[in-house]
């Protein structure tokens, strides 16, 4: 099982990626609102599919703090964000730039043990995150130079 979540995530990368370098394409041609609209679209239609097949309506047991409804908001930062990054910033250090964030933001939310149990941080992990930044600033440096 632990081998298909590893695939999972990578496939997870591999679409996060691609989506990034399709939506900027896409809003460069038709402007960044119609695909945002595209985008929600979709999403909207295969959440709809997927909440009318599963039959399950909105669960009111336990009641849920407002704070847990609001992943649809960071899903359209980051649509609307790649698509505007990814033009003008290149896919790889778009994307490299995008997974060290969210090593970083992910080993906090470990820390604290959020959404689940807490994992810790140790000084391995650290080290993986920092070889991570490294890797980004790599990636970014055409970037970074003067008169790039």
């Amino acid at each position: 099982m632990i081998w298909f979540i590893v695939l999972l995530a990578l496939a997870m990368g591999v679409a996060s990626a691609a989506q990034g370098a399709t939506n900027g394409t896409l809003a460069g041609r038709v402007g960044l609102p119609s695909t945002l609209l595209v985008n929600a679209t979709i999403v909207f239609a295969g959440a709809l599919a997927a909440w009318l097949f599963t039959r399950r309506g909105f669960e009111t047991e336990p009641a849920s703090p407002w704070w847990l409804y609001i992943g649809g908001a960071y899903g359209l930062f980051i649509i609307a964000g790649a698509a505007f990054a990814f033009p003008r910033l290149g896919a790889g250090p778009t994307t490299a730039l995008m997974v060290a964030a969210q090593l970083g933001t992910a080993l906090a939310l470990d820390h604290f043990g959020l959404p689940g149990g807490k994992v810790a941080v140790t000084p391995m992990r650290l080290v993986g995150a920092a070889f991570l930044f490294v890797g980004a600033l790599l990636v970014l440096w055409p970037r970074l130079r003067p008169n790039a």
